[in-house]
């Protein structure tokens, strides 16, 4: 058979074909984010990997993940259905920066909220495949956990002003000793596909932004604004456990039941109102986004 001619029409496919390999010495990376704060659990996380991209020349590849966490204090008040307690952020891609190992550390450390940060850089072939929070389940084995808890309580929740954290959701937590002021920001988190802003409240050391020394983790691009508190909040002044039906109810019935009556009734409805207070997540919490 004679020479074959390709028609331009195949000329065109096959250079755009070639034009989607890998450049030598290019590195091919896992592109991802993840923003979730609903049913957070540290051993069923999971970070689905379903694209990658070819990085720039100098690039390598980027991986790093901000885990937030409200202090593990007893609900004070706790509606139906309340808001969330964990939060992750993440981001995978290509990255200018110098290669480096994986770096674990906490940037705001517990009593009270709590931030830590997993990153690294690397340069080998889809090296940036982590794809579940055991960094974070090491740290936390490794930091000791506040066993002392004050009666003073602060609203509390991570997560979406518009979902997991509207008001009816928020829940009040007691606070450690060490970390007994209200503390709320609106955070904003920005590397390439990611763009977050979330609401964090709980409590903390002090009411004063507790990422002011970090405006990037990894390429993440960080901003916090802190939002306006009540003087009682900022206090730490001590909520009541129940909500404010309750306050009224049993002012009304002092004045027509007895006080044996009252009695009864009260922990009957106590009863409910703690069995109705829990919160209401999914049943397999495993966090997948891509």
């Amino acid at each position: 058979m004679g020479p074959q001619h390709l028609s331009p029409v195949h000329l065109l496919c096959l250079l755009g074909a070639i034009s989607t390999l890998p450049r030598a010495g290019a590195l091919l990376c896992y592109e991802a984010t993840s923003s979730l704060f609903r049913a957070v659990s540290l051993h069923n996380w999971k970070w689905l990997l379903m694209r990658s991209m070819v990085c720039k020349l100098s690039e390598g590849c980027e991986e790093t993940l901000v885990f937030i966490e409200t202090a593990e204090g007893k609900w004070l008040w706790a509606p139906a259905g309340c808001g969330s307690r964990r939060g992750v952020v993440g981001f995978k891609g290509c990255s200018p920066a110098s290669s480096y190992p994986q770096q674990v550390s906490y940037l705001v450390s517990p009593p009270g909220l709590s931030v830590a940060s997993y990153s690294r850089v690397c340069r080998s072939y889809l090296c940036n495949n982590l794809t579940s929070l055991d960094p974070f389940v090491k740290l936390k084995a490794n930091t000791p956990r506040s066993t002392a808890f004050s009666s003073h309580g602060c609203p509390t929740c991570v997560g979406e002003h518009s979902k997991g954290c509207l008001p009816s959701f928020v829940t009040t937590d007691s606070c450690p000793y060490d970390a007994s002021q209200c503390y709320s920001s609106t955070l904003k988190f920005q590397a390439g596909l990611l763009n977050t802003t979330f609401l964090l409240m709980g409590c903390a050391r002090e009411h004063h932004k507790l990422l002011a020394d970090f405006h990037h983790i990894g390429s993440i691009r960080v901003t916090e604004v802190l939002n306006v508190l009540e003087k009682a909040q900022i206090a730490g002044v001590e909520p009541s456990s129940r909500g404010p039906a309750w306050g009224i109810l049993s002012g009304l019935l002092t004045q027509v039941i007895s006080p044996l009556y009252l009695f009864i009734f009260r922990r009957i409805l106590s009863f409910h109102i703690n069995l109705g207070s829990a919160c209401k997540f999914h049943k397999n919490p495993v966090g997948i986004l891509v």
